[in-house]
């Protein structure tokens, strides 16, 4: 049984926004696909098998190990790097399942040491720098000094990669830049004990906007779904949305001036008022703050959310689409005729970022794949 309310998730929209995103590289530059939070809501599985099949992409990135094997055991080979903290309890399952860790500590490198060496196999990481953004990472030489004599006690372990990441590349470039210094320099010192690991640092914006900051491999994460980092300058992109979030009328009644609609009746008529409730709620995703706020396309036309938004169900001001009906598609994100509703629009009026979004799309909505 297929749920009206649903989102179609346009898969060759991935491909032409890496396309888009492979003209601004130079040759032989290789791209990691960030798929983590399931995929930015589109879904890890399909997503990743989607890509890896395109022959499109190097290498995908998750958060945390569960979302790497979900990946192995969806049938995923390409390499897999974790960009947040493995947990001790799970660096035998990161390598069994051969996923790659980020670390920065000497503690992570000799747990992936004994765990490599007590299975047979080799242990493969990556070392994560903090040169700004200050969430995790190695922060100073000597602390680099420490995690490299690490390694070179540790044979089972390989440094396959060095990465950092930009705090404000959408927006700030002279910082963008002392934080390209700073990596430059932990480098050096890296390169210098021998290690020649694949280098990158490039996210969104960073692969878009500094082609001198591409490194050896970039990163590309939400603009992978067609947004910009920076909501105003996602419609000038040439970015393609990959989500849309689409649902139906389920009921149509007309009440007269001075009748309020929903909880709280926050809404209330100044005019004879034909109303439509759509089935799709918070409990959906749809965000009970776009209250008032938020317009839906029904007919080609923008027609504003009126009253509370319920867990399950809301309405629509529909008084100016002619012929409406139960049953018409109702667009909350995507394009219906010459009017699109984006996850940047949404995300103004919720006073969030697109991400959140994206992401706020309940497992309860279906996904629809287009290829």
């Amino acid at each position: 049984m297929l749920r009206g309310t649903h989102a179609v998730i346009h898969l060759p929209a991935l491909l032409k926004n890496i396309r888009l995103a492979k003209r601004r590289l130079k040759p032989g530059t290789k791209f990691l696909a960030v798929i983590k939070a399931n995929a930015y809501g589109h879904g890890i599985v399909e997503v990743g098998k989607y890509l890896e099949q395109s022959g499109i992409v190097d290498m995908f990135a998750v958060a945390i190990p569960e979302e790497g094997a979900r990946l192995r055991n969806s049938g995923v080979t390409l390499p897999i790097l974790i960009l947040g903290v493995t947990d001790p309890d799970h660096v035998p399952g990161v390598v069994a399942k051969d996923l790659t860790s980020a670390v920065f500590t000497e503690e992570q490198v000799f747990a992936f040491e004994r765990w490599a060496k007590l299975s047979g196999k080799t242990a493969h990481v990556h070392i994560k720098l903090d040169t700004g953004m200050h969430r995790i990472g190695v922060t100073d030489d000597a602390m680099l000094d420490g995690l490299l004599d690490a390694f070179d006690a540790c044979p089972h372990v390989s440094m396959d990669g060095v990465f950092t990441h930009f705090a404000k590349s959408e927006s700030d470039p002279e910082f963008t830049h002392l934080q390209a210094q700073r990596f430059d320099a932990f480098l050096k010192k890296i390169r210098a004990r021998g290690y020649q690991p694949i280098v990158h640092a490039a996210n969104s914006a960073a692969t878009l906007d500094f082609p001198e900051l591409q490194y050896d491999m970039v990163r590309f994460g939400i603009a992978l779904y067609g947004y910009h980092p920076d909501p105003k300058r996602s419609a000038g992109s040439g970015l393609t949305p990959v989500m849309s979030v689409i649902t139906y009328i389920s009921n149509l009644k007309t009440i007269p001036a001075g009748e309020g609609v929903s909880y709280g009746l926050r809404f209330i008529a100044s005019r004879p008022t034909r109303v439509a409730t759509l089935p799709v709620g918070y409990g959906d995703g749809y965000k009970r703050c776009l209250t008032g706020k938020a317009d839906v396309l029904i007919g080609g036309i923008r027609c504003p959310q009126i009253g509370t938004i319920c867990m399950d169900q809301m309405m629509v001001d529909v008084s100016d689409v002619p012929g409406v009906a139960v049953g018409d598609e109702a667009v909350l994100i995507g394009r219906q005729g010459n009017e699109r509703i984006t996850a940047d629009e949404i995300a103004d009026k919720a006073n969030t970022i697109s991400y959140e979004i994206l992401l706020s799309v309940s497992d309860r909505v279906p996904r629809i794949y287009e290829k």
